[in-house]
């Protein structure tokens, strides 16, 4: 055999293999440790004091040595990310392990009127901790089954619902409400640790709105003119939370608008999530998955919802409408509930915070601006947090909070589409949708797996690979034949 041959031949195939594996060597395959994020049991000594000025200052102190141009723009959201991802602790989300999650709602959602802290056991009022916190574990815990303030219900009414209630579709039962539906990008059963069981947007909520109104519907205003389902006509406790068409972006796309009080909370939630799971760096030590999934937020209404998916690096999962969660960030700022739940979290639960929360301007400083239905992209500024305002915006212009019992009701409200059903049990918020959709861009441009991207590379590699392995059989003294069933055989040629 001529040996020339055989080294070229053998040089060949290196250069097809190396060729290959450049082509395949950026395609992501992750999978998160999530030992160092879970805890196994919630706390029984809680801190019930908010924390200082000072201290939600330092939390951020390491934005303060970066660039104007690092501290605004979607470099707000990656310089972000580290922070809030430093140290944070979940408690697993899925169908054997969700008891932590109902627990941690007898504090983080509390109904701090009907449920004082007054009234629990281990309670110091000098030092406002609780020491041997005993949670309940059904509705039959009668001394550890508080009050709770859950989305979408009325404020000012009379709250009958409880951490231990029912968790049923109905006036008073509650699920747990991802915020930011999970079948928008991290929607993979088994990785139960992570996005799904971050309890920043992790809230509870009435199961009747969540189940059938909100289901994984983009945010936004209703448009009044159109048909559309107030649940309100349900039970009037529920009243202004409207599922209907948009009315921001027109079209026949369905949309889910909270009632007004609950409008800043979602927003803010929905930012936070943008600013802890995204992959605006280019890298991440844990991966891209669905317990650490890569999300934006859009200012299209183009899914409506589609399939569940689970978001990689190079496909994000979405949540929209950008320029309503903006207005409703304004003019449903935080509140004093809602600033002691980041707290509380922080404290002792989840030890991280809601940057838009602590700063709700710095959602103008990342997308721009959304005031009266008009919306700029042009950032207004950039995040300072030695010095920006805390809870509140720097340019005074908020609002007081919308008071939800006035939402106007129409008891001739009605959709013309049939409610999305829920599989909602215990353990579960979200259903997936019916219909199939590509996630697109915020520029509309649909958004490409590696695979799509570099198709051509990756035939062109194996052909070649396939090739420079016939030849070298073939010099070899090998043939290649193959069968009428389809049969690859290599037997050795006859001298």
């Amino acid at each position: 055999m001529n040996k020339k041959i055989v080294r070229v031949s053998l040089s060949f195939a290196s250069a097809a293999l190396l060729f290959s594996a450049f082509s395949l060597a950026n395609i992501p395959s992750y999978s998160v440790d999530a030992s160092s994020y879970t805890v196994s049991s919630v706390p029984t000594t809680i801190d019930l004091n908010d924390s200082t000025e000072s201290d939600i200052r330092s939390y951020y102190s390491s934005l303060n040595s970066l660039s104007q141009n690092e501290r605004q723009g979607t470099n707000l959201l990656k310089n972000l990310k580290p922070i809030l991802k430093n140290g944070q602790k979940y408690f697993s989300y899925g169908s054997s392990a969700t008891k932590a999650v109902w627990q941690s709602y007898e504090i983080i959602d509390r109904d701090w009127e009907k449920s004082p802290a007054s009234a629990i056991s281990g309670y110091n009022a000098s030092t406002n901790i609780i020491t041997g916190y005993k949670y309940g574990s059904s509705n039959s815990s009668v001394g550890t089954n508080p009050y709770i303030h859950a989305l979408y219900v009325n404020r000012g009414v009379d709250n009958e619902t409880k951490a231990w209630g029912n968790h049923q579709q109905d006036q008073w039962g509650i699920n747990q409400e991802h915020i930011w539906p999970k079948s928008c990008g991290f929607d993979d059963d088994s990785k139960g640790v992570g996005a799904r069981g971050d309890l920043m947007h992790l809230w509870a909520g009435n199961g009747r709105v969540n189940g059938i109104n909100h289901n994984n519907y983009f945010y936004g205003y209703v448009d009044k003119n159109k048909s559309y389902d107030d649940a309100g006509s349900y039970a009037s406790t529920l009243t202004g939370n409207l599922k209907g068409k948009s009315k921001t972006k027109g079209g026949t796309y369905t949309v889910f608008e909270p009632q007004d009080c609950d409008k800043g909370d979602i927003a803010r939630a929905c930012f936070y999530m943008v600013a802890r799971y995204n992959y605006l760096s280019g890298s991440d030590a844990d991966g891209i998955d669905a317990g650490n999934p890569n999300l934006e937020i859009v200012n299209e209404l183009n899914w409506g919802p589609g399939s569940a998916y689970t978001s990689s690096a190079t496909t994000k999962g979405q949540m929209g409408i950008l320029q309503d969660l903006l207005e409703w960030n304004r003019i449903d700022p935080p509140d004093a509930w809602e600033i002691h739940r980041n707290n509380l979290l922080y404290k002792n639960f989840t030890n991280n915070r809601n940057p838009f929360i602590d700063y709700p301007e710095w959602a103008e400083f990342i997308w721009g601006k959304s005031e009266d239905g008009s919306y700029s992209s042009t950032v207004t500024g950039y995040a300072n947090p030695s010095n920006d305002l805390i809870n509140v915006f720097n340019d005074g212009d908020v609002p007081p909070s919308p008071d939800s019992s006035t939402t106007e009701v129409s008891s001739s409200s009605s959709t013309s589409e049939a409610p999305v059903t829920s599989s909602d049990t215990p353990t579960s918020s979200e259903v997936p949708p019916s219909s199939q959709s590509t996630p697109t861009s915020e520029s509309g441009e649909q958004e490409q797996s590696f695979f799509e991207q570099h198709k051509l590379l990756i035939i062109i590699g194996v052909i070649v690979l396939v090739v420079a392995i016939v030849v070298i059989l073939s010099i070899a003294g090998y043939r290649i034949k193959v069968s009428k069933r389809g049969k690859v055989k290599i037997k050795k040629k006859r001298k």
